[in-house]
């Protein structure tokens, strides 16, 4: 099997096309999101985003399965042992059929009841009904090709998905823009999306078929072929951690348009799902570069010393940082005129919300470098009780803060800051320092606080701010170059004697020269 990129180069080619294509992505979809507050009805917005949430509730079912697996390939990727590769990919493939099912089935199942999360709607039963299940269709298909996802970010080749989803998921947003401006039509913006779902995993399979007809081709044949006791044993622990992980994850991001739905209205759910659409959009923009690195950290782990691991790890939570104050700064400035020039001031929320919003984006995006040593290292059995309990605490406060104390938006965004500094900030690098490197995480620990408080005070000003006037376009892009710039100045200025900063900096100028 050709597998020739060294590591750095793969994590760089991998980073860089996962940028790049997230970025227009995330434009794309953004456009989407114009298109529909501008073209539809302000319940529309809100049941788009009901809908993100029930589906994210229903892929309960794969409960982090693919990426837990996927740890397994590592090794015989590696050391080029093509029959055990065949083996574990067959499985892969029998598990993803399972999973198939039993979306499709719970999917099914719910989609009668789906207006009784929803508090007074002008939509009836049966509209609801079949919008549903075109939404949940697209969420379906992207399982029938995720075995040989899987193996493509194992093998380092993540880029290769990130070109067949950006070329797929482009051609869709924008057919969705032109729906959505010429026919003012929600229906059809859902089949597109089906659509266009189906044909790209069926484009991702063909692909990496003729790119890996050695583990790929024959798959009767993998599923007798036998997966030794040891390797059968760690992927059950890491399944049943996953799972944990999973559960905590869909409890977090995905009940907040439930709740609000049911409590306040499609129109809450609109205004917060815009906030979300933009947190999230860069959210995701960054994860899947610094996920780009997992696959080669999994390869860092099964071949390198823990020394080298740690002076990785410290240079990912550096670089992490970086990103992190970058993108909140702008959060921060940016929100409160941005939404007023983009969506309109009917979308505002008020400043409370918005620092919240900004400091739950900050405290996700921090744990980033963390999250990505545990899925690369595998220690996915360790984080099975953390997950549960944050997403009991979560759902708790939600509940607490939405349903009884009638807090709305607000309630879920403390719900989620709750849970988030009650179990995430000490459990998860815990994992990696016990379980991964056996030592103590207090270094690590002092690193953080040093990254991040700094950053939430930051928040908490600019945010409050930015709500005492309002800026046009061309202002608000001028003041916020000259905020993040002055941001980051500071940021080198206190960190330019670290190893870190220096190794970033020969990097740069590194590639500079040739």
């Amino acid at each position: 099997m050709n597998n020739n990129l060294n590591r750095t180069k793969a994590a760089s080619v991998n980073a860089v096309t996962m940028l790049i294509t997230q970025l227009i992505g995330l434009f794309l979809k953004f456009g989407v999101q114009t298109a529909l507050i501008h073209e539809l009805a302000q319940d529309f917005v809100g049941l788009n985003g009901l809908f993100a949430n029930i589906v994210s509730l229903l892929n309960f079912a794969d409960l982090g399965i693919g990426t837990a697996i996927t740890v397994a390939l590592y090794k015989p990727i590696a050391e080029n042992d093509i029959d055990k590769l065949r083996a574990l990919i067959g499985l892969y493939k029998k598990a993803y059929a399972g999973i198939i099912v039993l979306i499709t089935s719970l999917g099914l199942l719910t989609a009668p009841f789906i207006h009784l999360f929803i508090k007074n709607t002008n939509f009836s039963e049966l509209e609801i009904l079949w919008w549903f299940l075109l939404y949940l269709c697209s969420t379906v298909a992207t399982y029938f090709s995720a075995h040989k996802r899987s193996f493509l970010m194992a093998a380092q080749r993540g880029y290769l998905n990130s070109l067949n989803d950006f070329l797929f998921k482009g051609a869709q947003q924008v057919l969705q823009i032109v729906i959505l401006v010429l026919f003012h039509s929600y229906l059809w913006f859902l089949v597109v999306q089906a659509g266009m779902a189906v044909i790209s995993n069926l484009q991702l399979s063909r692909m990496a078929g003729r790119r890996y007809p050695e583990v790929f081709e024959h798959q009767s044949h993998h599923l007798s072929l036998k997966i030794d006791h040891r390797t059968q044993t760690s992927i059950r622990k890491n399944v049943v951690g996953a799972i944990s992980s999973k559960i905590g994850e869909i409890v977090v991001f995905g009940t907040d348009n439930i709740l609000l739905s049911m409590f306040s209205g499609l129109v809450a759910v609109a205004k917060y799902s815009n906030y979300m659409l933009i947190v999230q959009g860069i959210s995701s923009l960054f994860s899947q570069v610094l996920a780009s690195l997992v696959g080669s950290i999994g390869n860092l782990h099964v071949t390198t010393a823990v020394s080298r691991q740690k002076v990785v790890l410290y240079r990912v939570i550096y670089l992490n940082a970086l990103i992190n104050l970058f993108v909140s700064v702008g959060l921060a400035f940016a929100f409160h005129s941005f939404i007023n020039i983009w969506a309109g001031h009917n979308y505002l929320l008020s400043t409370t919300v918005t620092i919240g919003i900004v400091v739950n984006y900050s405290i996700n995006q921090s744990r980033f470098g963390i999250q990505n040593f545990i899925s690369g290292m595998g220690l996915y059995w360790s984080l099975r009780w953390k997950s549960v309990i944050e997403a009991i605490v979560n759902l708790v406060l939600s509940l607490t803060f939405v349903g009884a104390a009638h807090m709305g938006v607000l309630g879920v965004v403390a719900g989620t800051l709750g849970s988030n500094l009650m179990i995430n900030l000490l459990w998860e690098p815990y994992i990696v320092f016990h379980d991964g490197f056996h030592e103590s995480m207090g270094n690590y620990i002092v690193r953080y606080l040093i990254y991040e408080v700094p950053i939430i005070f930051v928040i908490i000003g600019l945010v409050m701010l930015a709500a005492s006037f309002e800026l046009g376009l061309v202002e608000l892009i001028m003041s916020a170059i000259v905020v993040e710039c002055a941001a980051l100045f500071l940021f080198f200025a206190l960190t330019f004697r670290t190893k870190e900063f220096n190794y970033f900096w020969r990097l740069v100028v590194g590639y500079l020269k040739k």
